[in-house]
């Protein structure tokens, strides 16, 4: 069981890695925003954001997922190239055409997106950025297909330091504001899809074949509900904040929201890895047993990375580099929702581990039922939350969300493949991080006791019996081959 899980560890670190290369740069450019943008003015550019992903899922509507399955699955090199064109083109014609609509006709959706007309110019922006992203997806594909992680990680950093770079020159060299953040977004995706060229002419040909095509939507289409039903359940707080209360609230929100996605970096790394992990592993025996132990050993993680991002996060906030804070003093109110957020990115990982069922039994057609609750969950919360408690009653309406949609899995997939979770020790983890949360955030917010009380957490549940004798075993191997080392 433990090699199964240091295997699982191992290549959750690996595909971490890439995904906390491309979503490093919401990390980058808080300094920036947050130092040189208004709140105001960051929740418009953070309503374009959100928007844009949503319309990312209506301008793949579910290929990105048909293209892996079809193309890994396929032996014939004639036939990859085929599925990759025919991918391609369809995806570029109809990006084409929605990103021409919103070239052509910016002014329903500015009104939309903004309750008025003056950002036409940031919608054209939008289009040309979505065109060009979609243009990117495919190639993109090809390398995690072939599994040629260094070239698609080099290629996601040139994006980082493109975006990065250009946004210190249009926000605070130019000081172009917010048409200046989505500026430097257009250039850095033209400038991915200039990397990615040499991809496309290798393996773009002149083929778009129909029954290629349908069985690719036939296999796409179906995630996109799913797909619409975690992005709303993500991002439509930040509409009922601009509607209820503001853009100022709007900015200050999305702003605390992007250091609660410390979380979500662990969970999405946890998440890459799970997939091909749990469907090699349900051949076992003991598959059940592993799939428990997983999830525990996962809240154990999660549970000590959120009371660390909890205790100092104050500290984290103020860390200045080069004269500049790593947030701007205009957002710091908003810091009380970062507990909440990891939270529900939490609830989100337990999701992820709950799917096992449901992907075993061949059942992923009762996905999007399941993340629709989560989704009129988020509509309803959001609506009856930010009139009482503005910022923090969105934050809550996201992890009530994720918790919904992860209860109602659960009810789903333990039906049709039972797991044994380890339930008392998951109430032991749970019992011990409450208290220790308690402790150092609300009564002892000092920096040397918070430190005592996170180093004391592993302490706390060996005192409870959290570990069993295997893993007592392990410990006790891993200090005595230190000691020896260190003699």
């Amino acid at each position: 069981m433990f090699q199964s899980i240091k295997r699982l560890t191992k290549h959750s670190a690996v595909y971490g890695i890439g995904y906390i290369v491309s979503r490093s740069i919401g990390f980058l450019l808080l300094p920036i925003h947050t130092n040189y943008l208004l709140p105001g003015e960051y929740g418009i550019a953070a309503l374009l954001f959100s928007s844009l992903a949503i319309m990312n899922i209506i301008f793949s509507y579910g290929m990105d997922v048909a293209f892996l399955r079809f193309f890994i699955l396929e032996d014939d090199e004639h036939k990859k190239h085929v599925v990759f064109s025919t991918a391609f083109w369809m995806i570029f014609g109809t990006g084409l055409c929605f990103s021409s609509i919103l070239v052509f006709f910016p002014t329903p959706f500015s009104h939309i997106i903004f309750r008025t007309t003056h950002y036409i110019v940031l919608i054209r922006l939008a289009g040309g950025i979505l065109l060009a992203d979609t243009m990117a997806l495919i190639p993109f594909l090809l390398l995690r297909g072939e599994e040629k992680s260094v070239t698609f990680i080099t290629l996601k950093l040139l994006n980082v330091a493109a975006n990065f770079g250009f946004n210190i020159l249009f926000v605070v060299i130019l000081k172009r504001g917010v048409v200046g953040v989505f500026t430097a977004n257009l250039i850095a995706s033209v400038f991915t899809l200039i990397t990615v060229a040499p991809i496309l002419l290798k393996w773009l040909v002149p083929k778009f074949e129909k029954d290629t095509l349908f069985e690719l939507l036939r296999f796409g289409l179906p995630y996109v509900p799913s797909g619409l039903s975690v992005i709303i359940m993500d991002q439509i707080g930040r509409f009922f904040l601009d509607r209820m209360i503001g853009k100022e609230a709007t900015g200050i929100f999305s702003a605390s929201y992007k250091l609660g996605m410390f979380m979500a970096l662990v969970v999405a790394a946890f998440r890459f890895a799970w997939h091909p992990f749990f469907l090699s592993t349900s051949k076992q025996d003991d598959a059940p047993k592993i799939f428990a132990r997983v999830l525990t050993y996962f809240l154990a993680v999660t549970g000590f990375v959120f009371l660390t991002i909890s205790y100092f996060i104050n500290e984290i906030i103020h860390f200045h580099l080069l004269g500049i804070s790593l947030f701007g003093e205009g957002y710091t109110s908003g810091i009380r929702i970062v507990p909440i957020i990891m939270l529900a990115y939490i609830g989100y990982g337990i999701y992820v581990n709950f799917i096992v069922g449901v992907y075993l039994k061949k059942k992923t057609s009762i996905l999007p039922f399941v993340t629709g609750i989560g989704a009129l969950v988020s509509i309803l919360a959001n609506f009856l939350l930010i009139p009482h408690f503005g910022i923090v009653g969105a934050a809550w309406a996201t992890f009530l969300a994720y918790a919904s949609m992860t209860a109602a899995l659960y009810l789903v997939s333990y039906r049709l493949y039972p797991i044994p979770y380890e339930t008392g020790r998951i109430l032991k983890l749970f019992g011990s991080g409450t208290l220790l949360f308690i402790l150092g955030t609300l009564i002892l917010s000092n920096g040397w006791i918070q430190l005592f009380l996170l180093i004391s957490f592993p302490f706390l549940l060996w005192i409870l019996g959290f570990f069993n004798k295997g893993e007592k075993l392990v410990v006790k191997q891993f200090l005595e081959k230190k000691l020896k080392l260190g003699k």
